[in-house]
Order: C-alpha cells, then sequence, then structure tokens
C-alpha cells in the first residue's frame, strides 16, 4: 500500500481539489470540533492538509503516515505556512508505541476502510485518544458520472478500498468496529464526505 500512496503524493492534493466543496467543508467541520489547545495525532495524514487546517487551534499535532513521500509534501506545506507545532513521523496504526489516553484527539482519515483487520486499529485508536476521534471518510458507494470516474481512476493505479459506504452503511461499519453514539457530519459535494466523531466515555 505504501508503494501506491508514495505514487500519488505528487498530485494528491491536486486531487483533493477535485472535490474542493466537499473537502473544504470536511476540514470546516474538524477544525470546529478541535477544542484549543489539544493535543492531537493524526493517522494517515497523507499531505497534512487536515493537520494544517487545525494547527493554530492545537497545541501540538503529531502527523503521521505510512508514505514517506507523503510526509515530505506536508513537511514543505507546514513550513510555509509556519505550522511550527507540527511533528511528523510513520505510525503503525496496530500498534502505535504511544500511551493509554496520549492524545486528545485523535484523527483517522480515510483509512479505516483500508484494513484487513479494523477492529484491531479502532482499538488501538480508542485506547491512544483522550476525548475525540474524528474519522473522515469520502462515501463513494453508488457514486455516478464523473464522481464514478473520479474513484475509477484511483482503482485503476491501485487504489483498493476493502469497503465502501454510503453515510448509513458507515455507521453500521462503525458501530461494528466498536464506535457507539457516532456524531455524523456531511460534507457535501461531487464526492460526499462524512465526518464521524466519536467521544470517548468519560469514567
Amino acid at each position: 500500500m505504501g508503494s501506491f500512496w508514495d505514487f500519488c503524493a505528487p498530485f494528491y492534493d491536486m486531487a483533493e481539489r477535485r472535490n474542493k466543496k466537499a473537502y473544504n467543508a470536511m476540514l470546516q467541520a474538524v477544525r470546529e470540533t478541535v477544542m484549543p489547545g489539544a493535543s492531537v495525532l493524526e493517522i494517515a495524514a497523507g499531505t497534512g492538509g487536515i493537520s494544517l487546517a487545525v494547527a493554530d487551534k492545537a497545541e501540538h499535532i503529531l502527523c503521521t503516515d505510512i508514505s514517506d513521500k507523503m510526509l515530505a509534501v506536508a513537511r514543505k506545506k507546514a513550513k510555509k505556512q509556519e505550522a511550527l507545532n507540527i511533528e511528523f513521523g510513520n505510525i503503525n496504526i496496530f500498534e502505535t508505541g504511544c500511551k493509554d489516553d496520549a492524545f486528545d484527539i485523535v484523527i483517522a482519515a480515510q483509512v479505516l476502510h483500508l484494513l484487513d483487520n479494523p477492529e484491531k486499529a479502532a482499538a488501538e485508536l480508542r485506547r491512544i485518544g483522550k476525548s475525540l476521534l474524528i474519522m473522515p471518510i469520502s462515501l463513494t458507494r453508488d457514486l455516478k458520472g464523473q464522481a464514478k470516474l473520479m474513484v475509477n481512476i484511483f482503482k485503476l493505479f491501485g487504489f483498493s478500498p476493502k469497503k465502501e459506504f454510503d453515510e448509513a452503511g458507515y455507521i453500521d461499519f462503525l458501530n461494528e468496529i466498536g464506535f457507539k453514539d457516532i456524531e455524523m457530519i456531511q460534507a457535501n459535494g461531487k464526492i460526499p464526505i462524512a465526518v464521524a466523531i466519536w467521544r470517548k466515555p468519560q469514567e
């Protein structure tokens, strides 16, 4: 999978701009959810768009991805934005090496549907997230026209999701892997993006 994302890194942002309306609405929804002064971990960050969008609200962000080339693009963007509170690195989503409740907020966008064992990843994210998990995902099930073509082009180059969802299907999937009482915000556009928010029960 890493090689596919390495391949995508130079034009990943261009692809996001093709779905600009939904992407920007997703960023705004995430930004409004992040508490001022929070510590944030972003898993599968790609070129860092979400981390950069919340950098001025968060105290510290660890922006991670399996692709070094994606992270290289993210570092350049962070330098240009002068986002000095973002640290970059590689983390295994199944075994992060982080302590329990290590981050106030964990963001895992566009990743759980790519995994053979999403239940294991979800358990690890719940363990290290102290307050919130934010899990945006593109709703690619039953797309038509140009939107379907965009997704199919990615598939030709190696994009291989294990599951594809509409909003109801995504909620069912999250319930199945241990996330109950999900708040859902839908960002509309050519390819809608569902922003799932899970609040960790406090003892």
